[in-house]
């Protein structure tokens, strides 16, 4: 039975590990302009982020790797999809690097933190700015793969890009807060 919970509890990790590797896949399909394949690539890779949670959250299956790899693959995934919009043109490059900013801003925090022995767990406010990136990705995406070239839905995902921006960083201030009450509290 051990054997039986030892592999299931990575399950987790597997996941984070296999959206990992699907990041430079989706990249390469971007790239080539093979826009179907990318999509699909994407929504992968965000199901996988979506199920790791939803089981270790459930089954308690913490561990270092994942604690440090999920979110990370999480900012690179993103990363790379904001980067292809910016050069496909769907979004201006002073939001990727607003969002990109935010995401290198936490992560250093979180790592600074961490040497303090302080763990910033995900609260509500990370999971809305998360869901909110990878719907807007998504939907850009699939703009790209299946929908004719309109200015009003590419106005569109401006402004929805906007909106995630603005998210993005209220997150990023809510976990300020968090933390400063956290110190605070010891």
């Amino acid at each position: 039975m051990g054997k039986v919970k030892g592999f299931k509890s990575q399950i987790p990790n597997a996941l984070t590990l296999f959206r990992i590797i699907l990041i430079p896949l989706f990249i390469y399909f971007a790239i080539k302009e093979y826009y179907p394949a990318s999509l699909l690539v994407f929504i992968i890779a965000s199901l996988t982020d979506t199920f790791d949670g939803i089981i270790a959250r459930k089954f308690k299956y913490v561990s270092s790797f994942g604690k440090i790899f999920d979110p990370l693959a999480d900012k690179v995934l993103v990363a790379s999809a904001l980067i292809i919009l910016t050069l496909w043109g769907l979004i201006y490059w002073w939001l990727t690097l607003l969002i990109l900013a935010r995401e290198l801003f936490m992560t250093l925090l979180r790592n600074h933190l961490i040497k303090r022995k302080i763990y910033l767990a995900a609260n509500i406010f990370g999971k809305i700015k998360t869901t909110a990136q990878m719907s807007t990705i998504i939907f850009s995406l699939f703009y790209r793969s299946f929908l004719p070239k309109s200015s009003v839905i590419e106005n569109i995902i401006l402004i929805a890009f906007i909106l995630v921006t603005i998210i993005t960083w209220l997150s990023a201030i809510i976990y300020i807060f968090q933390i400063r009450k956290e110190i605070y509290a010891k």
